[in-house]
């Protein structure tokens, strides 16, 4: 299913409104142009799906728990973990609003896992300083 049919159907849902959903295509716009992400795949689909559900949950009053500590620890111990921050960082940026680190734990593993896949975004990020 594409993102936007699944940004919608959670719409309508009321788990998500029209400012989440801009929000998303603004980071995925922000993926495609600045960063060379293939926006197409499935693993970014799922990233910008979570980012939503996150910020429909965030705008609803509630917080996942954290990403469990053994896995974040992995993550912040990989050589990449300097690229992943800076993405994330990055994409933090156009949201408007805070994110809670609980939250942010799972963001950080998308987009790990985006790195791990489109290994070319991590030459931007250690070279390529934000707009």
């Amino acid at each position: 299913m594409r993102l936007l049919d699944q940004l919608e159907r959670w719409k309508l849902r009321g788990q998500i409104n029209q400012p989440i959903i801009e929000i998303v295509l603004q980071l995925r716009d922000r993926l495609k142009k600045h960063w060379k992400a293939d926006v197409n795949t499935t693993l970014v689909n799922m990233l910008l799906f979570h980012i939503a559900c996150s910020l429909g949950r965030i705008d609803r009053g509630g917080c996942a728990s954290p990403l469990y500590q053994e896995i974040f620890e992995e993550i912040q111990h990989a050589t990449v973990f300097p690229q992943v921050l800076a993405v994330h960082e990055d994409l933090l940026s156009f949201i408007p609003f805070e994110i809670p680190h609980a939250e942010q734990t799972y963001f950080l593993a998308n987009v790990y896992s985006l790195l791990l896949e489109q290994e070319h975004i991590c030459q931007l990020a250690t070279t390529d300083p934000a707009d």
